[in-house]
């Protein structure tokens, strides 16, 4: 939390407690102990992919091959790469993570403690296009049976919307020659300044336009993922960007007033606001997901990726009674490095569960 994202960058991930790994070995034998004294498998099919564990890390937590590397040991069936762009881009200097408590009526104040909230106010740092390309080739020989998402934005520096398209298409094409299973569209980043693009998601004819545009780079049969903050109705989003392969990733952070503990306001350089994660977003998520699977009908079927406030089985359980065909953590995962795993075994506990 008191380093910087480059910092985060150049270092790579914490070395684990003897504590963590053993619980990690743990873990791994109870799933497969519960898988060999059921019918039920941890297992998913996603875009005709296998994977292990229905469970990912989201865009944010992993920018560079260390953090995804590491991410693959911990369970995680779908590693997805921080979003990138198509130059260099510094992002946003320190904070960029708090822990925080509140709420979206009254505001935020940073805590001392952790309180299962956080900011995530990082502006979508991105190195040079040559390595993070370089690494994602590396991830891709690396991920083996694990479905692997490269994230994506484009910068809004004065170029118009045709300029917006052809980022976000020629980013879309690199990822798949670089070895992804799907791209990401992230179209709904709150830690960006107004008028960069960062909340498109809320334009669904704009929105429509770049997933028309990345279709054509990519072709017919490649997945493409929507990512998609709040909104109280979905139904325009996905009149205008739905096809039979794309797939909705709901919600990202949310963005809020965030106060320190004498009462000053945070984040003054970047509007006032940084975008909410954790918790505090939970209750968002779920209706997030809710409402998306609602718009299943009519012979049109959609994946639904969730996210938000995933913080242990119980949360990963209840965005899939949602509709959730898998699921993603970011705070849930920097918080406890066990969690994909937890998340995996509550899954198979809760299938073989007596129904009463």
């Amino acid at each position: 939390m008191s380093l910087s994202f480059w910092d985060n960058y150049a270092n790579g991930p914490r070395k684990l407690t003897a504590e963590e790994e053993a619980s990690i070995q743990k873990l791994n034998a109870l799933i497969e102990r519960s898988e060999q004294e059921t019918d039920f498998r941890s297992e998913t099919v996603l875009f005709g992919r296998k994977i292990r564990h229905p469970v990912g890390i989201a865009s944010g937590p992993a920018p560079n091959y260390k953090w995804l590397a590491f991410f693959s040991k911990l369970g995680y069936g779908i590693l997805t790469y921080k979003t990138m762009r198509d130059r260099e881009w510094p992002g946003h200097g320190k904070p960029n993570l708090l822990h925080v408590r509140g709420n979206f009526r009254t505001g935020f104040t940073t805590a001392d403690t952790v309180t299962g909230s956080i900011t995530n106010s990082l502006g979508m740092p991105t190195p040079k296009p040559s390595v993070w390309k370089r690494d994602a080739r590396r991830i891709a020989r690396m991920k083996g049976g694990r479905f692997f998402v490269i994230s994506v934005t484009a910068t809004i520096d004065g170029g118009g919307e045709e300029d917006m398209l052809a980022q976000f298409a020629g980013l879309s094409a690199e990822s798949k020659r670089s070895g992804a299973d799907a791209v990401e569209l992230n179209l709904s980043c709150p830690n960006v300044l107004p008028g960069e693009g960062g909340e498109s998601y809320t334009n669904a004819k704009l929105s429509g336009r770049v997933v028309g545009a990345v279709r054509s780079a990519v072709g017919s049969a490649f997945p493409i993922f929507i990512k998609v903050g709040y909104l109280e109705d979905y139904r325009a989003l996905v009149d205008e960007t739905y096809d039979n392969r794309v797939a909705y990733v709901a919600i990202n952070s949310v963005s809020g007033v965030v106060r320190d503990s004498m009462g000053h306001a945070l984040f003054s350089d970047r509007g006032g606001k940084a975008g909410i994660c954790g918790a505090a977003i939970r209750e968002k998520a779920r209706d997030a997901v809710s409402k998306l699977a609602g718009l299943r009908r009519g012979g049109r079927e959609f994946a639904i990726v969730g996210l938000g406030g995933v913080l242990d089985a119980r949360d990963a359980l209840a965005l899939e009674e949602r509709g959730a065909n898998v699921v993603e953590c970011a705070t849930g995962a920097l918080l406890d490095p066990c969690v994909g795993l937890k998340i995996a075994l509550g899954r198979l506990e809760a299938k073989a569960r007596p129904r009463s």
